[in-house]
């Protein structure tokens, strides 16, 4: 068998030649067919099928046609679709120039999402890597990828583990191809099978594997699903209260749970918003009580190209009291367009799964419980703060309301072309822990959104986004403030808490982390209503925290007339010329 190079791992001079014969290829077929990344994989594998027909130099375009060299009848009809005599001959010139090997190694290394990223969704290496290392394949292992897409992860398994066997499942026939063609060149024990995955758990007679790996689609609506609608109507009869609104992840992880073996360990990359949403819960629930979940380790941003949604690496395997939780958000390597595991990286990620450390813990079922069954770390992080004297935010809480759902349309009819008393209050509008002077003026406020309006000293929390910016209204005799809907208006018991103090609180480092404990949210994330109302802040004797209130207050002064004096300088500077 051929020594083939994991892209990463290439000689650079290697890689150049590997890159140019890539570029070669794409010339020869602008003539005659669509120049795709496809296409490219697709004629660099005819050209090594006929490297090595002992008379490469006679093979006609026709020959290829009628299989002469030992081409199977899909990949023949792609040849139909791409060629015609004229860029064969072209093609078939870069012979004299690449040699076997180094068609081989473009067919198994190119990158398939590099001309159409809307259309290919390939896991990057280094998550591959992370993923292997986590399930420790082994000598004889029964292992499958669901969902395999090109093969990628299969491919650096075998080249990694030779000696165990390998089965892949996708539903694109054209990725099912590619899988095909990189299975025959690197001579593995690999099958590939063209399938609807959620058919296989129907299948009583389909293998079960000692490791699996599932990179699926993120975020499939329940109607799409075809025969996971089965699994849906199975958990539906186990799990009361489970929504047709339930996130795909989950309906993939019953799947992929279901084809363990009992020693198996499965990992599955699905969206953060289904490890921490209410609607996900009771599943979270079923799986938790169960045991099905071995770890979850929270992965850094920008590891995609394709996608920005925060993402997740779930283990499942059979039997766990506990479950371990690592937050590796920040342990990679920051990249320009795309971030990305190093070795060192990866090998901490795994030490960390077995043990506690500063970016690790195993919480037990019964904190599971107590947590809405929240599979995110900072929400168990939070913990580790004491907080004296603390109480559940919501006995301090005399009303709580988001702020008024306006239209853009809406708040152009009651724009005012000049000052009013009535001022329209958005989020952008708060900054450095105070709320700007110059908010836009309205000519008059609907009647149906005048309950919007703040109330003096409302504490108001922005409702999205990461830190959540905090402030105290401050509402003049004779004047209306209208909150935009992305703020939450917190009417405070002011003979039992100081709404300054409470900010004061928010704004500290314990109080971040007890916000960040109740974020949810895929890609942005947010605090709901009940969650806040839920968490617990620490309540002191009113005297202690006014005296509290009062130090903030100053501080807070302190920074305006420095920022006041700032922009005097600034004017300054920019009238020194003259």
């Amino acid at each position: 068998m051929s020594v083939f190079f994991l892209k990463s791992e290439m000689p650079a001079s290697y890689q150049k030649r590997i890159d140019k014969a890539a570029y070669d290829i794409a010339v020869c077929l602008r003539g005659s067919a669509k120049v795709n990344s496809f296409n490219i994989v697709i004629a660099a594998y005819l050209l090594y099928k006929t490297s090595k027909y002992c008379k490469f130099a006679e093979v006609k375009y026709q020959d290829i046609l009628a299989g002469a060299i030992g081409i199977r009848a899909n990949i023949l009809n792609c040849a139909c679709e791409m060629l015609n005599d004229t860029s064969w001959e072209w093609l078939k010139k870069l012979l004299a120039e690449y040699s076997a090997d180094e068609l081989a190694q473009l067919v198994i290394s190119y990158d398939l999402s590099v001309e159409e990223k809307g259309k290919y969704m390939y896991t990057p290496i280094s998550v591959n890597r992370l993923a292997q290392s986590v399930l420790n394949i082994a000598q004889n292992d029964n292992v499958a990828d669901i969902c395999c897409g090109c093969g990628n992860f299969l491919n650096m398994a075998v080249l990694a583990k030779p000696n165990a066997r390998y089965y892949g499942y996708e539903i694109n026939e054209k990725n099912k191809l590619i899988a095909d063609i990189r299975a025959e060149l690197l001579g593995a024990d690999m099958s590939i099978n063209l399938a609807n995955v959620f058919s296989l758990g129907e299948d009583k007679t389909s293998p079960r594997f000692n490791k699996i790996f599932s990179n699926y689609p993120f975020g499939i609506k329940y109607r799409n699903l075809g025969n996971g609608e089965k699994i849906f109507v199975g958990l539906s009869q186990k799990i009361p209260g489970l929504s047709k609104g339930i996130s795909s992840d989950w309906l993939f992880n019953t799947l992929i749970y279901n084809l363990l073996a009992d020693n198996g360990r499965a990992i599955g990359i699905m969206t953060n918003g289904s490890t921490c949403n209410s609607i996900d819960e009771p599943i979270r629930q079923y799986f938790v009580e169960q045991g099905m979940i071995e770890a979850v380790i929270a992965l850094p941003p920008k590891m995609f190209s394709y996608t920005n949604i925060a993402t997740t690496m779930i283990v499942l395997s059979k039997g766990n009291k506990a479950v371990r939780m690592v937050d590796a958000t920040n342990i990679c390597q920051q990249g320009r367009r795309f971030n990305e595991f190093s070795e060192d990286d990866i090998q901490r990620i795994c030490s960390d799964l077995q043990a506690d450390s500063e970016i690790s813990r195993l919480v037990d079922v019964d904190k599971l419980r107590t947590n809405n069954y929240a599979l995110n770390l900072s929400r168990y992080l939070e913990q580790n703060y004491t907080l004296e004297n603390a109480i559940v935010f919501g006995d301090v809480i005399k009303s709580i309301s988001r702020g008024a759902p306006c239209t853009a349309s809406q708040l152009d009819e009651m724009a005012a072309k000049g000052e009013t008393n009535m001022r329209y209050l958005m989020l952008a509008n708060i900054n450095d822990g105070v709320i700007d002077d110059n908010l836009p003026y309205l000519a008059n406020i609907e009647p149906k959104f005048e309950k919007y309006c703040l109330k003096n000293n409302s504490l108001i929390i922005s409702k999205n986004g990461l830190p959540y910016k905090i402030v105290v209204a401050s509402v003049k005799d004779g004047q209306k403030i209208l909150a935009s809907g992305n703020l939450y208006i917190i009417e405070l018991d002011t003979t039992r808490v100081d709404p300054y103090y409470l900010k004061a609180f928010f704004d500290s480092e314990q109080g971040e982390a007890v916000l960040k404990s109740i974020s949810v949210g895929a890609v942005v994330l947010n605090i709901g209503v009940e969650s806040l109302k839920k968490i617990m802040v620490p309540i002191l004797p009113l005297e202690k925290q006014q005296k509290i209130a009062q130090e903030y207050k100053a501080k807070l002064a302190e920074i305006a007339d420095i920022k006041s004096r700032l922009a005097k300088e600034l004017d300054s500077l920019h009238q020194i010329f003259k």
